[in-house]
């Protein structure tokens, strides 16, 4: 019977010391700037969605290839939901224009 309480207070012990905590990545937020790929850690040919998540402020988002011709210019309304943009290449600039937070997934 001493057994049987010392190995049911050691498991219920155990039990209720170990608290799993579940770990959830912040998405990256990016502000006005120039941007590349590797800067945002975007992937080739990859579809991603463009969000802002300032609740007052629209901006631009302009995607340009390495010829320096706009490939997509996106305009993002406060808040907005998430903004379809064009598959990205390796060598991909962004410009982040206005006082924006925005997140690509």
């Amino acid at each position: 019977m001493k057994k049987f309480i010392y190995i049911l207070s050691i498991s219920l012990l155990l039990l209720f010391t170990f608290n799993a905590v579940t770990a959830v990545a912040q998405p990256k937020m990016y502000s006005q700037g120039f941007y590349d790929m590797k800067d945002l850690n975007l992937g080739e040919d990859v579809t991603y969605k463009v969000q802002n998540h300032h609740p007052h402020v629209e901006g631009l988002l302009i995607i340009l290839d390495p010829d320096r011709k706009i490939q997509q210019l996106v305009r993002i309304p406060a808040s907005a939901a998430q903004i379809p943009i064009t598959s990205l290449k390796n060598d991909y600039r962004f410009i982040i224009y206005n006082d924006i937070l925005l997140t690509f997934s």
